[in-house]
């Protein structure tokens, strides 16, 4: 896929709500799952986001560091409350390096960090 597939297909996913792959999940992603998982301590991230795509259609899977396993839209969720009103702005941030991470044959990859909630 060109970048500005990747791109788009990405864009769409993550922020346009398009059905992302459950076989690409399982097929690609879940059998990453253990070796991510196991990089998360090292990081200090609080999570660690994992996508693929292949063909216009994109998996993500996000781990946390409890060690749950969140698929695609599941992990788009959690995604959202991690990153709260800074979600877009974030994706956009992030989007980039996916792409090209992606475009090199690569799963994309990437910790993550709670946004902390605004006071009330």
């Amino acid at each position: 896929m060109s970048k500005k597939s990747l791109r788009a297909a990405l864009e769409q996913a993550l922020l346009h709500g398009a059905a992302m792959s459950a076989a690409l999940c399982t097929d690609v992603l879940m059998d990453a799952a253990d070796d991510l998982q196991a990089s998360l301590p090292e990081d200090g991230d609080d999570a660690l986001i994992a996508l693929v795509a292949e063909e216009r259609e994109v998996a993500m899977l996000l781990i946390d560091k409890a060690g749950m396993r969140y698929r695609n839209e599941a992990a788009l969720e959690q995604l959202r409350q991690m990153w709260r009103q800074h979600y877009a702005a974030n994706v956009q941030t992030v989007l980039p390096l996916f792409v090209d991470d992606l475009h090199q044959g690569m799963l994309a990859v990437a910790g993550v960090q709670w946004v902390p909630a605004p006071p009330a």
